[in-house]
């Protein structure tokens, strides 16, 4: 069955281009967008992750970085470095700031490298100064590419002058980047006095979590957030706002392919409709000719998933090298379940010719 299946895409190989090119770009779309989504949601997810703490510590009602404004009184360390099983609470400062850039307004979410505490350093540095001096800047690569920022340019943050001196990456966020000054700097520039956004606390080895959060929570005004919980948080800007339009665009990419296949495999049933009439006089079965409609179906969707995953990865690549927004992550647990949609089509676009097929009359093909 196999072989009469191969032989009828091969016989009419426009129609066989056509099934596998519908399929591949089916294919190209769906996995391009699971690509986007996934490496949007690492990107965001990222840096906070690399950030050394057990929790952060939040203004009362605030979740996340960027949503809802957190401040907090430095006056408010001791106390929690007091607590039974907290080893360090250390403050984390930064905010979103804006700058000009020809006639566009550039956000930057600008944190305050604090070498002496520890905290607040970039996730990696590929390029330029891995620590920021007085005076001078870090900002992520895929902002610098964008906005055409090179290493010696000067940038004005809040009415402070600064030399971007590094390229940084793991802090592109969609609409902004995470930018790093040092802690001089980042106090003029985010006019906390006295104060600051967020406490990283760590744990003493062997405490409790629950209850030391607890007790955290008790200090007037504040909440306690896991570091999963934070990062999830964040990552939420992703996944509230892309995932539903992620979601219906799969669903088109989906319908595109079964169509195409659907409407290749019923043609050509239709088209040889004599040829199977002759192999059911024969004594072949119905069972056996649905066989080789679903053998075409499935060759070409597997013929489409091959050169759609390979053009996936092509056009992520060239569009990675002239947008420097377009960031992409293919996992291989994403090509494996994009591969087994892709047979479910083809699945489901095999059963539009079976009617057809159980219609056919032997006899028809002997009448003259």
């Amino acid at each position: 069955m196999l072989f009469l299946a191969l032989k009828n895409l091969l016989q009419e190989r426009t129609r066989l281009l056509i099934s596998v090119g519908g399929v591949a770009f089916s294919v190209l779309l769906i996995m391009t967008l699971q690509g986007l989504y996934q490496g949007w949601s690492t990107k965001i997810g990222e840096y906070i992750g690399t950030v050394p703490a057990d929790y952060w510590v939040t203004q009362a009602g605030a979740t996340d970085m960027f949503h809802t404004p957190s401040v907090l009184p430095l006056a408010l360390r001791p106390q929690l470095e007091a607590l039974d099983g907290v080893a360090s609470a250390k403050p984390f400062s930064g905010r979103r700031v804006a700058f000009e850039r020809g006639d566009r307004e550039v956000n930057l979410y600008v944190i305050a490298d604090d070498i002496e505490n520890g905290v607040g350093a970039p996730a990696r540095v590929v390029e330029g100064k891995a620590v920021p001096g007085p005076g001078e800047l870090i900002i992520d690569r895929v902002t610098a590419r964008s906005e055409g920022v090179r290493l010696g340019d000067r940038i004005a943050l809040a009415g402070t002058d600064l030399k971007v001196v590094g390229f940084s990456e793991g802090g592109y966020i969609l609409s902004f980047s995470f930018a790093f000054a040092t802690k001089g700097d980042a106090e003029s520039i985010l006019r906390l006095p006295g104060s600051t956004n967020f406490f990283l606390v760590t744990l003493e080895e062997g405490a409790d979590a629950g209850q030391v959060a607890e007790r955290i929570d008790r200090v007037a005004a504040v909440d306690a957030i896991t570091r999963e919980e934070f990062i999830e948080n964040n990552v939420s800007i992703v996944t509230d706002t892309f995932l539903p339009i992620v979601a219906v665009l799969l669903l088109i990419g989906v319908a595109v392919g079964m169509t195409v296949i659907g409407l290749t495999i019923f043609t050509s049933t239709i088209e040889k409709a004599r040829e199977y009439g002759v192999l059911k006089a024969i004594g072949v079965s119905n069972r056996q000719l649905y066989t080789v409609v679903l053998e075409q179906a499935l060759t070409a969707a597997v013929l489409g998933y091959a050169v759609g995953a390979a053009l996936a990865f092509g056009v992520g690549a060239l569009a990675a090298a002239f947008v420097p927004e377009f960031i992409t992550e293919i996992r291989p647990v994403d090509m494996a379940w994009i591969f087994a949609v892709t047979l479910g089509m083809a699945v489901v676009a095999a059963f539009l010719p079976v009617r057809r097929l159980a219609r056919i009359d032997p006899a028809e093909v002997f009448r003259a």
